[in-house]
């Protein structure tokens, strides 16, 4: 029974040997950023897109398999100046070619910076609430304050008469042109909790 290359490739053998050098390169060091797994998944992906070059007349698969996994192993430890750019670990502190000295954390994005949509909604919001009476502005601070309870209480205001107040609130906020901002609802609320028939 003739064997497949596929079946080869998973071959105890060809795996324990893909294994082996994935250790062997990791305990080196040569390649940075890149462990044991991360070495053998590479080993082994080099040598599954090489399979169709394989030729039984020319060599037997092990063999075939041994020369692909060595050199890549090669090739991932090769000192060459494009290896050695994608390799290069740069410090968060470290100076960014230019004239002003700055670091590289001066240029990354601040990820908590308000985005567009954001700034947008801001800007509506504070337009919205200014255009209020102090009544339904009072509202919408109890309403932004983490327990609405206690603020409500504090505020000496009937929770029936904060939600009533919050009804209209909503409805100013829906005339203004605010439900932009809104995610709409995630299922259709027409066949909620219904079976099809």
């Amino acid at each position: 029974m003739e064997q497949t290359t596929r079946d080869a490739v998973l071959a105890p053998r060809t795996l324990k040997h893909i294994r082996s050098t994935a250790k062997r390169l990791a305990r080196s060091g040569r390649i940075r950023g890149m462990d044991a797994e991360d070495i053998a998944q590479d080993l082994f992906l080099d040598l599954w897109r090489r399979c169709p070059a394989f030729d039984p007349n020319r060599a037997s698969f092990p063999t075939f398999a041994d020369r692909i996994i060595a050199h890549r192993a090669a090739s991932l430890t090769a000192s060459t100046q494009q290896a050695q750019a994608e390799r290069r670990q740069v410090g968060i502190d470290d100076p960014v070619d230019g004239p002003d000295g700055s670091i590289l954390a001066d240029t990354l994005p601040d990820p908590a910076a308000p985005g567009e949509l954001e700034h947008g909604l801001a800007i509506d919001l504070r337009r919205f609430v200014g255009s209020l009476s102090p009544a339904l502005q009072r509202c919408c601070a109890i309403m932004a304050a983490p327990n609405i309870r206690l603020a409500a209480a504090q505020a000496g205001t009937h929770r029936s008469s904060l939600y009533e107040n919050a009804r209209r609130l909503r409805k100013r906020a829906d005339e203004a042109g605010l439900r932009i901002y809104v995610a709409g609802p995630r299922q259709n609320s027409m066949s909620t909790g219904r079976c099809p028939a």
